[in-house]
């Protein structure tokens, strides 16, 4: 220490000899700019040093490989400089005016730095909350950000305190005093703040989310939620950014309900054709007892409907007069029972065939129920599988399918008709 001491004694007594005032400052500022780029220099080598041989170390703490991958400690090395540079100051320079704008300036880039730091800071605390956690990203990276950004708001006032020699509750009291203009100006990322933090704190969304925003055509899975922005990944693989406010103030679907369940709905109709509805026969009942989803069905219908037309003495006068199966009816209750038996559906969940409102296009009879998985890919093969099968059978009920005749089929029929005059 009394070697540099007496080295920056001799370098102090060699400059003050320089006659003119603009060399003389401009050369004060040289030696002191080099020295604190030296002592920089210095502790980002060693620092670098360090770091390497920590990479190499076999077991390194999850925690250490979060702190070295992060700019934190590089940023907090830029503090070395600045208390060189507050040292020599009062050494080099013996003019007070200089002396006192040099130490300003530093004490203002000091409070950047501060800021700085502690913005990379809360970046590693929330590193290390998704480790421990667990998971790669999540919401609580807009509270963080807040915080960042409080740093950035405090350390803006100690610098304008800084530079203009006011007391920080000075400046406080004059933000005070246009925070009415400020809310009027920064409206819409005071707007996005909020709802940023609401959307954190309540969990209505959170990373890996399947959501839906028809306003913003976002339909896929969340990748990030930010300060003011949520972004999601659309199953179309682009990227779509919404402001968070949008998630507030207008309405969005969030798929986590559906996947927490492990169903998946299936809610699908089949239309059938009105002409091919009709009372069952014994032919057809007898082909339909041989089936062994419906074979329990049938033989508690057949007796409550036996037991129902014994007690009707007009039972036997007309078919208006008695209970009897449709094909319809009983097609019903075959699909009820083939979903309770089918192993791709949630046997937990509601299971339900039911008839809609009849249309033009016949009578939709729907299937509603839930698979046991909510992986995209196994929930449509099975709900293919589900139909197909279903498609298949109705001739064996002495259903068809109602379906929109083409216009191929129409001249198809039309020549057909011709040639047969």
């Amino acid at each position: 220490m009394v070697q540099i001491g007496n080295l920056f004694h001799f370098i102090h007594q060699h400059i003050h000899a320089v006659e003119h005032p603009v060399v003389r400052l401009t050369l004060l500022i040289a030696v002191l700019l080099m020295v604190s780029g030296a002592s920089d220099m210095l502790a980002r080598l060693s620092y670098v040093f360090f770091r390497n041989r920590a990479k190499r170390l076999e077991h390194l703490h999850p925690v250490t490989g979060i702190v070295l991958a992060s700019p934190l400690i590089s940023r907090l090395l830029q503090v070395v400089p600045m208390i060189v540079i507050g040292f020599m100051i009062p050494d080099l320079f013996c003019e007070n005016r200089t002396a006192t704008v040099l130490t300003t300036l530093n004490r203002a880039w000091f409070s950047f730095i501060c800021a700085y730091t502690f913005a990379a800071l809360m970046t590693v605390l929330y590193q290390i909350g998704n480790w421990r956690r667990g998971v790669p990203a999540s919401p609580q990276k807009g509270i963080f950000q807040v915080l960042a950004l409080l740093g950035y708001l405090f350390a803006t006032v100690a610098i304008v305190a800084t530079l203009s020699g006011r007391d920080p509750t000075y400046i406080l009291s004059g933000l005070t005093a246009l925070s009415a203009v400020l809310m009027l100006i920064f409206k819409d990322s005071i707007l996005g703040l909020t709802a940023g933090v609401t959307l954190a704190g309540n969990g209505m969304v959170k990373i890996g989310d399947w959501i839906v925003v028809p306003g913003a055509n976002a339909d896929g899975d969340v990748i990030d939620i930010a300060l003011t922005t949520v972004r999601v990944q659309n199953f179309d693989k682009t990227i779509t950014t919404i402001p968070a406010y949008d998630l507030i103030s207008k309405p969005f679907t969030n798929w986590r309900g559906m996947v927490e369940s492990g169903g998946r709905r299936i809610k699908r109709a089949i239309w059938i054709d009105l002409d091919s509805v009709r009372f069952a026969d014994e032919e057809q009942l007898k082909r339909w007892q041989k089936m062994d989803l419906l074979k329990d069905y049938l033989a508690t219908k057949l007796h409550e409907i036996k037991a129902a037309n014994a007690a009707r003495p007009t039972a036997q006068d007309s078919i208006a007069n008695t209970r009897c199966l449709t094909n319809l009816g009983t097609f019903r209750a075959y699909c009820l029972a083939y979903l309770r038996n089918h192993p791709g559906i949630h046997r937990d969940l509601t299971q339900m065939v039911r008839q809609l409102q009849p249309g033009e296009r016949g009578i939709p009879l729907e299937i509603y129920c839930f698979t046991n998985t909510t992986n995209w890919g196994s929930y449509e093969n099975i709900q293919s599988d589900l139909f197909d099968h279903l498609f298949a059978i109705l001739p064996e009920f002495g259903l068809t399918a109602f379906q929109v005749t083409s216009a191929s089929a129409l001249r198809s029929a039309a020549t057909s008709l011709t040639q047969t005059r």
